[in-house]
């Protein structure tokens, strides 16, 4: 990690660069940048000064740095920042061919596992069942490493803001999602 006073996300930018040009293993990358996020998410705010993060509302995507040089599996990785209100839930989906971290810099968010289950009367009839929940708050740290499933909800009656780093922006990614009702999965490519 960068020798400084306070842990900068410029720091935080450069300790992810230095770390993709070392190793290609996508779990250490991974468990890397899960270990310096909780680094950085533990100093205090860095993400207002820059960002115009309102006290309350402020609602959506914010991009944080855009890399073009480092990334997995492809150059590319993007540090962002998502404002979500009460109540938003996405739906289980995978992250194509790189890993996510997700670290919580504001409120909560439940994480929630998922897994195809291959039942035993019958094995061609796979169904897809949540694994585990758990909640992540201020400071806690979750990844998700290639073709993992995981749904977010925001875990609070107030806004959610969740730090994000993808080993590729996911932009343009092919990726699935997946209805736990009937078991399907939907191909589908990320929008910007």
């Amino acid at each position: 990690m960068a020798q400084v006073a306070t842990y900068t996300v410029e720091a935080f930018v450069e300790d992810v660069r230095n770390m993709f040009a070392s190793t290609t293993d996508p779990r250490a990358q991974a468990q890397f940048v899960a270990r310096h996020m909780q680094e950085l998410l533990k100093t205090p705010g860095w993400l207002e000064e820059r960002i115009n993060l309102p006290a309350e509302g402020g609602f959506g995507r914010y991009d944080l740095h855009q890399d073009d040089e480092f990334g997995h599996p492809e150059d590319g990785f993007l540090l962002m920042c998502g404002v979500q209100p009460a109540g938003q839930e996405g739906v289980p989906h995978d992250h194509g061919t790189t890993w996510v971290v997700y670290g919580v810099y504001e409120g909560a968010i439940e994480q929630t596992k998922w897994r195809w289950s291959y039942p035993e009367t019958d094995r061609t009839s796979p169904q897809i069942k949540p694994l585990e929940s758990w909640v992540q708050e201020p400071g806690d740290i979750a990844f998700f490493l290639p073709g993992e499933i995981h749904h977010t909800r925001n875990a609070v009656e107030g806004r959610s803001v969740v730090i994000r780093l993808e080993g590729q922006k996911l932009s343009g990614m092919l990726r699935h999602r997946y209805n736990p009702k009937d078991s399907s999965a939907e191909l589908y490519s990320s929008g910007s």
